[in-house]
């Protein structure tokens, strides 16, 4: 993903980043529910890669299960489309999302989960 023209994204990010594989369940306008694989994560929104492009500003219901040292929590959150680019050669799009919504006590869960990385990255 080529961040050209826009600074590094890197020095506009204000929460540390982890990376992951999770499978995220966004719901679609229509009602749909697809899946899409989570590569990074933070407080402030997470990247997917997905089989198609989505429009800036374009907000999602979204779930996604965390995982600790002998349990799975359930995120339930809203998340606006910040950028959606196309990755060269695969078919696929990262897309780059801010949180801006959780449903109750889910946040905690995120947050949590966040702590819980860093004490095993040593952050």
């Amino acid at each position: 993903m080529s961040d050209e023209g826009l600074g590094s994204a890197a020095d506009q990010r204000q929460h540390p980043r982890f990376r992951v594989n999770l499978t995220i369940h966004i719901r679609l306008s229509s009602g749909e529910l697809v899946s899409g694989v989570a590569v990074n994560i933070s407080k402030g929104g997470l990247y997917i890669e997905y089989g198609a492009p989505a429009d800036p500003d374009d907000e999602f219901e979204m779930l996604f299960d965390l995982p600790f040292e002998n349990d799975f929590r359930r995120v339930y959150a809203r998340a606006k489309v910040i950028r959606s680019v196309i990755i060269g050669g695969k078919d696929v799009y990262g897309i780059a999302f801010a949180f801006t919504s959780f449903a109750k006590d889910t946040e905690e869960v995120l947050e949590q989960y966040l702590d819980y990385r860093s004490v095993q990255q040593g952050i």
